[in-house]
């Protein structure tokens, strides 16, 4: 009950203006989270909606602009720039082309070892599979083989925190559970990588790319070493791919903490955070924040001026 109130709060906010006033009033950069333009997340008319504001109410910008103007103390606080986790083919077959259509700029981030073996992001994977079981055979699984909870959603995060070893064992065992896993259509397009020559087709002139590690770990969860690897091996293997510098970086799941951030400041000049809010004086160029995407309009402009709502 208490969500519809708000809603209905946010729509009549919306609908008199007000939100996109306050929203206007506010000058600091900002910068866009997205994952996938789809009929569950952010539907394509909604998607549409909102790169529409963008371009009449704002400046579109790309994130490396952005990021000049900032180190330099040159913005304007109208920017707004467009950010993409994953690297999915979503990217490339629906929101590219609406980022075409309205000329608006972004960034994409891949992880380069998944492109290299067409695997989807491991804790996707595991949803996707933990999803096709009943609740009494996944609370079966879960005793079988130890784990401390048997919702989905509940495991997903558990396993967010493993140490890679004991990671690995969990998504061999969900595989082992579910031999008659076949993606729709639907799930490929959402979950599935870029390959290279999709990659290649993107107009370097309308899109970024960044990094996003090797294979989507939680970096919080690795050595030193493996941090390292996973930061420098996906650089050099996009530089490699792209033929062009590669010097922003997104952390998996946004997690972080002082070591992460030391270790990405040493092979990246800039780095985007989960965190949710504007840009302004002072914030670490290694902590960047963002703005999480909206699945309805309203919503997507309230957080114009309030990013945490």
């Amino acid at each position: 009950m208490k969500r519809h109130v708000v809603r209905l709060a946010h729509e009549i906010s919306h609908v008199t203006g007000m939100a996109l006033r306050k929203a206007r009033a506010i000058r600091q950069p900002r910068v866009l989270m997205y994952h996938t333009v789809d009929p569950e997340g952010i539907p394509t008319d909604v998607f549409r909606a909102q790169l529409d504001v963008i371009r009449r109410e704002f400046e579109p910008i790309s994130l490396p602009t952005l990021l000049s103007r900032y180190r330099d103390g040159r913005c304007t606080g109208r920017e707004v720039a467009l950010t993409f986790d994953d690297g999915v083919r979503n990217h490339l077959s629906t929101a590219y082309p609406l980022l075409r259509e309205a000329d608006v700029p972004a960034t994409f981030f891949l992880c380069s070892g998944l492109i290299d073996s067409g695997q989807w992001v491991w804790n996707t994977e595991a949803r996707a599979r933990l999803q096709g079981l009943g609740a009494a055979e996944r609370k079966a699984l879960a005793t079988r083989e130890g784990w401390p909870v048997h919702a989905v959603e509940a495991l997903v995060e558990w396993a967010k925190g493993l140490a890679p070893d004991r990671r690995e064992a969990f998504e061999s065992a969900v595989r082992a559970h579910t031999p008659a896993f076949e993606p729709t259509p639907m799930q490929q397009d959402l979950f599935a990588p870029m390959t290279w020559d999709e990659v290649h087709s993107l107009d370097p002139a309308l899109i970024t790319i960044g990094s996003h590690t090797v294979s989507h770990p939680i970096l919080t969860t690795l050595s030193a070493r493996e941090q390292t690897e996973e930061l420098t091996a996906s650089r050099a293997r996009l530089e490699a791919q792209l033929g062009r510098e590669v010097d922003i970086f997104c952390y998996p799941n946004g997690d972080s903490d002082p070591a992460v951030v030391e270790a990405v400041r040493k092979s990246y000049r800039w780095a985007v955070t989960t965190e949710e809010s504007f840009w302004g004086p002072g914030h670490d160029l290694c902590r960047l924040p963002r703005i999480p995407a909206a699945p309805h309009h309203a919503l997507f402009v309230r957080r114009m001026h309030k990013p945490t709502s």
